[in-house]
């Protein structure tokens, strides 16, 4: 029956094998295995997975030893499962769960028991949640699959519909923590105790705390729960519950020491609390949901919608994104052109210039997990790779993936091409990270060196040396270097992490922004034996050698524009005037400030892709570059307007700050003042070493962290971890705060200073 499973997931290198194994729980437990080495599997090594076919095999071969397969769920695939246990005759569940099974309309088999039920979807979640008899998770969990289909459908994608489920299923954060017992407790354990042996079924409660089951129950795992359940009616903290539980007469028998055992009684007696799912209301929530965010208003200035599917650009460019194209294990046409437009720009940045600027180009590539965007770098090696017999020094224009600082950018240029194209992952995290106040110098001297590049291609233009006290940080001049980057981000992590501050920070708007929101593209088959025409060949190669050509001699080839061109392009500047002048909002200005200039170098671009010897841009040229950067501004400038962006200002960047602040008050207060806010030894202080105590005392009761839907504390905690992930806080070791502290308590040094100056 294994291969009834949809093919979209059999692709996925993710399988495990499984067992059942007696681990002293309930039931029997579902002990994943590696196919690769026989040995235990984990859902956080990808070392320990292998391939759908190498699963199948080896579980063909164990005669029995294994018992079936497994997908192990991740932040990178799309998938998600629900898991739908049996209810064991429970009516209500039942129903609940078959209103679920209606409203998921996606592929869906039955359990390996043959009592449950599996639904696969697409949609991510932030957490797995489990609870009367259901079970959604999308990462972080491995699911067992069987291939015996119950509705023979395919996997679609219910996202929105899913987090709605989720929250429903545990609610607000702080609910979560009151229905799961992670509740702080209120009272001591002997007032919880004297409160239930006083209550109206209190002598009940004594005789179970006692040991006196018998008169109660049948066995004595029934009056353990009972016991259980009447603690948890006046506390929701488990640790507490537990210890109440482990100090009666019930608590005190060899089973009651299984963690395993405990648990499970604890996780069916929170369950039983939770309000029950509201599944008819679920729809009508995603419905008006989605109402609300259709109402919204629309920008005041029409502009042209970007188009599902992109035309390519006639000549080269359009060549070389087909052929790009062509040779993906997955393919889409934006990641192709993206891919082609940042190698043409790597190649032609500094030898082709249009109104005084090079034609290096800033693009932007968000894609869904798993669409294909490795497509851009295996494309891009095998289009250079053929012309490196012919022209051996075309290897240049492609630079170094990974950049650290600006230092080491400008050396590139030093020692190699003064024009070339790197391809840069994730680099929605490394855009945010150069635009926050908290960014490290590094990251700061890159986001300047990005900002200068972008404008320096043009002939004539020089990027100036830099001096350093550290002579090996010194760089020389360069001139008219033609920097061209390709960036790769997921949709979700790029705009979770965009803010205002991005925009406003220059960067971003030079980038053209190239976006795909499809499904995830059927296999292409023959993609690995995909190799580029030799007319593509002669063409990229005859290219290569001519900008190599003028880059030796320092000069530029000037490309015009005919009189429909230059009429469409002043039209457009006159737009893009009246965009920034009429608007009230900053980012709206930051978007249409570059969009004349990107333009041009897009169409630019085409027309050299056309006739390198005598590129004019014409109306065609001019049109489809146009037509792409207004669908890109308008995409962007939607986002914020339906709020999908943060603003300057977030909660975020305020609790940064905030803990910024007071790590400043701790190193220049004086201890007297400190003490008053600190139980830590007075040597922390004189060393500069900053407790978590400290922190957390100051600002628990600080608006924007008691208000924060996580609680104060994880907010807090969160905050530190950013810092510390930034390299402005390190984290001191337990060890050492022993050792030389005497004290264990979680303490930070300060990394960078300046970070933290009041």
């Amino acid at each position: 029956m294994f291969e009834n499973i949809p093919n979209e997931m059999k692709s996925w290198q993710q399988w495990v094998l499984w067992k059942l194994e007696d681990t002293q729980s309930a039931k029997p437990t579902k002990v994943p295995y590696s196919a690769n080495s026989g040995k235990l599997a984990a859902v956080d090594d990808a070392s320990t997975w292998s391939s759908f076919e190498n699963c199948i095999e080896v579980l063909n071969k164990s005669n029995g030893f294994y018992s079936g397969i497994g997908f192990v769920l991740t932040e990178q695939d799309p998938f998600a499962f629900i898991d739908l246990d049996d209810t064991n005759g429970d009516k209500t569940a039942l129903d609940r769960q078959l209103k679920i099974y209606n409203e998921f309309q996606s592929y869906a088999e039955k359990s390996p028991s043959g009592s449950g039920l599996h639904i696969i979807v697409k949609g991510s979640l932030p957490s797995g949640r489990r609870r009367s008899f259901i079970e959604i998770y999308s990462s972080k969990r491995y699911m067992t699959m069987t291939g015996d289909i119950y509705r023979n459908d395919e996997i679609r994608d219910y996202n929105e519909l899913l987090n709605q489920l989720h929250e429903q299923m545990g609610g607000s954060q702080n609910q979560a923590a009151y229905y799961s017992g992670l509740a702080e407790a209120t009272e001591t354990d002997e007032a919880i105790i004297k409160r239930a042996t006083e209550a109206a079924n209190g002598q009940k409660f004594f005789n179970l705390f006692s040991g006196n089951w018998q008169e109660y129950y049948q066995s004595q795992s029934e009056a353990d729960f009972a016991l259980i359940d009447i603690v948890a009616f006046y506390s929701q903290n488990r640790a507490q519950i537990i210890r109440i539980f482990k100090s009666s007469a019930l608590g005190k028998r060899e089973k009651a020491n299984r963690t395993d055992y405990v648990n499970y009684m604890l996780n069916k007696c929170f369950d039983r609390l939770l309000p029950p799912v509201d599944l008819d209301g679920l729809r009508n929530q995603l419905n008006d949901a989605i109402d609300k965010k259709q109402a919204k208003k629309e920008p005041e200035v029409e502009v042209k919608k970007s188009k599902s599917k992109i035309p390519l650009p006639a000549g080269l460019l359009g060549e070389l994104a087909q052929f790009i194209y062509s040779q993906a294990p997955r393919p889409v046409p934006e990641i192709a052109l993206a891919g082609a437009i940042g190698l043409m720009a790597g190649i032609v940045g500094r030898a082709f210039n249009i109104s005084g600027t090079g034609l290096n180009q800033y693009v932007l590539l968000l894609a869904p997990t798993g669409a294909g965007k490795e497509a851009i770098a295996s494309g891009i090696d095998k289009l250079m790779n053929s012309v490196l017999h012919a022209v051996p020094a075309s290897g240049e224009f492609v630079g170094p993936a990974k950049i650290s600082s600006e230092q080491a950018l400008i050396k590139h240029f030093n020692k190699s091409s003064s024009s070339f194209v790197s391809i840069v992952g994730e680099f929605g995290i490394q855009l945010k990270m150069m635009a926050s106040p908290f960014a490290p110098p590094h990251m700061q001297g890159l986001l300047s060196a990005f900002l200068d590049l972008f404008n320096k291609s043009g002939e004539g233009k020089v990027l100036r040396p830099t001096v350093y006290s550290d002579r090996d940080k010194n760089t020389q001049a360069v001139y008219a270097p033609a920097f061209s980057m390709i960036g790769e981000s997921t949709p979700e992590k790029f705009y979770e992490a965009l803010d205002e501050t991005m925009i406003g920070s220059g960067l971003l708007p030079r980038f053209t922004v190239i976006e795909y929101h499809g499904e995830r593209p059927a296999l292409n088959k023959y993609h690995t034996s995909a190799q580029p025409s030799f007319e593509i060949v002669e063409k990229l190669a005859t290219l290569c050698a001519h900008s190599l050509m003028l880059n030796s001699q320092s000069k530029a080839s000037h490309v015009q524009s005919d009189e429909n061109a230059k009429k469409i392009f002043e039209e457009f500047d006159v737009f893009c005037d009246s965009q920034i002048n009429t608007s009230e909002r900053e980012v709206k200005r930051h978007l249409w400030n570059r969009a004349h200039i990107k333009a041009l170098k897009l169409a630019a671009l085409v027309a050299v892709g056309i006739n390198p010897y005598n590129p004019v841009v014409d109306f065609n040229c001019a049109n489809w570059a146009i037509d792409l950067i207004v669908g890109d501004v308008h995409n962007m400038q939607s986002r914020f307007d339906n709020g999908d962006i943060g603003s300057f200002d977030n909660d975020e960047s305020k609790q940064l700050k905030a803990v910024a602040r007071v790590v400043g008050d701790y190193v220049t207060q004086p201890w007297s003042m400190v003490s008053k806010y600190s139980s830590s030894p007075a040597i922390l202080h004189n060393e500069k070493i900053v407790p978590f105590s400290y922190i957390s005392r100051r600002l628990s009761g600080v608006t924007i962290f008691k208000k924060d839907k996580r609680g104060a504390s994880r907010a807090i905690d969160v905050a530190i971890k950013t810092l510390v992930d930034r390299g402005d806080l390190q984290e001191v070791s337990k060890v050492t705060m022993s050792k030389d502290y005497n004290t264990t308590a979680r303490s930070f040094m300060i990394v960078t200073p300046k970070t933290f100056e009041v």
